[in-house]
């Protein structure tokens, strides 16, 4: 779940930098979201377990649970 030593804005940048999304195909980076959301659809097609004795995710699910994710880190750190 959420790192509590980054805040939501620290978050952004962390995943900007880590993914590109400045608006440049280079190399390994992203040009946008659009690509990211669609290569995770692509990994949670052809990798559905993190582990053999895990449950099997699916894109739905893990966006589903990243929603909730993004509302309680939201609503944790608009609290300080």
């Amino acid at each position: 779940m959420s790192d509590l030593f980054y805040g939501n804005k620290d978050r952004a940048n962390r995943i900007k930098k880590a993914l590109g999304l400045n608006g440049e195909d280079k190399g390994n980076k992203y040009y946008r979201v659009a690509d990211v959301i669609s290569d995770l659809m692509h990994f949670c097609d052809h990798y559905p377990y993190f582990k053999p004795d895990e449950t099997k995710i699916t894109f739905n699910s893990e966006y589903n649970k990243g929603i909730e994710f993004y509302h309680e880190e939201k609503e944790n750190y608009d609290k300080r």
